[in-house]
């Protein structure tokens, strides 16, 4: 017996028998179609988080951000005095190995920028140095970004986020113009002119404000004109791929704390990575949690699959001896039998593929609406997820299969023919 014959002998039953065959199916569908489903919606998340993390300029980072105030058990102990300089930051991207650039870096939010036609938006002000727009993968539509002589000449120009410069200017175009940016209400509003803005970047996940919202101005001339300080609040050091993070904190911290009189207890840090990793930990619980749900499902579905075979047996008994009879063998029939558990296992596990992106696609949808955090929901299932299905698919036709298989094989040509029905 030809396996080309063996397959339709296994195939043909279950065209016979659709809504047995149907049933024996729907169990690992359900099964298959579910963890898929899991799986692609949870690697879609992790795509949306590493995207997120490359808007706020990759994974290869870390930020020494300033603690000011010390707690223990809820309750504030003291104040710290000491606060990060831009010589902090030279003497980091001079003493640190493998270390790129340390930018030093203040935020200011709600900042009121207004235009000579009364226009006005609230923005996110970032005192930058002109290094950040590469660190960070800025990109400008139209004009420059700050320069070096802008830093030390302490320009008052700024580069506009397109948002802001849309909200200010409309369709005119921001470059020259200039705006008045209010710190806080009690000072003095100070004159700034447009040389750039920046190529749209979308909303930060992470932090839950538009990128495209905000207005870049040199560090020194936030210090001189806004704070009149020479502190900074954060230091964002970006490193070569591959380094040991660990080490390259440690030394940083080391080199701020020896500039800084011993002092560390103002020094804190935040590592983008750790969001990424602490996400992939979390789908991996989910993905032991629900797979072993999903294993037992479709132990319980393969029984039934072994029952159903094993009524087919009975069912044929009598074919099962008329083919013993002119010649057949029992490997003949073992794979006839074989055959029918492995094409209902596949085509559970075909339609279980086909399933579980769909109704990834489908909760992917109803997250956007519910829960409107980002655009799009991304879909990820990729190919070895899929051949996995189909693999474990026949592996469960093999294995449950096996056995009706065998007693099929195993009947006396004489016993099956005297078997009535």
């Amino acid at each position: 017996m030809k396996l080309r014959d063996a397959i339709t002998a296994g195939v043909k039953p279950l065209a016979q028998n659709r809504l047995r065959a149907g049933l024996s199916i729907l169990g690992i569908f359900i099964g298959i179609a579910g963890v898929l489903c899991m799986i692609a919606i949870g690697d879609g998340g992790k795509k949306i988080i590493a995207e997120d993390i490359e808007k706020l300029g990759g994974a290869n980072q870390f930020t020494l951000w300033t603690r000011t105030s010390i707690f223990k058990r809820r309750r504030l102990v003291r104040r710290t005095t000491e606060r990060y300089t831009s010589q902090d930051a030279h003497a980091i991207e001079a003493e640190c190995p493998d270390v790129l650039y340390a930018l030093p870096n203040y935020e200011d939010y709600e900042i009121l920028v207004t235009n000579r036609d009364g226009n006005q938006t609230r923005a996110l002000l970032e005192a930058v140095t002109p290094d950040y727009a590469l660190g960070m993968g800025l990109e400008l539509q139209v004009g420059r970004f700050i320069t070096q002589n802008d830093i030390e000449t302490a320009a008052q120009i700024c580069v506009l986020g397109s948002d802001s410069a849309i909200e200010l200017f409309g369709e005119a175009s921001a470059l020259g113009q200039e705006v008045k940016v209010r710190h806080h209400w009690p000072q003095k509003t100070v004159r700034m002119r447009v040389v750039g803005v920046m190529e749209p970047k979308g909303r930060s996940l992470t932090w839950g404000y538009s990128l495209d919202n905000g207005i870049c101005v040199p560090l020194t001339t936030y210090q001189q004109r806004f704070t009149g300080t020479r502190y900074v609040e954060h230091l964002i050091v970006f490193f070569e791929k591959g380094a040991d993070i660990n080490s390259i904190i440690a030394s940083a911290k080391d080199i701020v704390r020896k500039r800084h009189r011993g002092q560390d207890n103002f020094i804190a840090h935040y590592i983008p990575q750790l969001t990424f990793h602490r996400l992939e930990h979390i789908q991996k619980v989910i993905k032991i949690a629900l797979g072993s749900i999903a294993g037992f499902s479709l132990f319980v579905s393969g029984i039934g699959i072994m029952n159903i075979c094993l009524v087919s047996v009975g069912e044929k008994t009598r074919e099962i001896g008329l083919r013993k009879s002119i010649g057949a063998k029992r490997i003949d029939i073992f794979w006839q039998f074989l055959t029918e558990s492995i094409c209902l296992c596949l085509c559970g596990g075909v339609l279980g593929i086909a399933g579980g992106w769909g109704a990834a696609h489908g909760m992917a949808r109803l997250a956007v609406r519910i829960v409107p955090v980002v655009e799009t929901w991304h879909v990820v299932l990729s190919l070895p997820w899929m051949l996995t299905s189909v693999i474990f698919s026949i592996v469960m036709g093999v294995g449950f299969g096996v056995y009706p298989a065998m007693q099929a094989a195993r009947l006396s040509p004489a016993d099956a023919l005297r078997t009535e029905h």
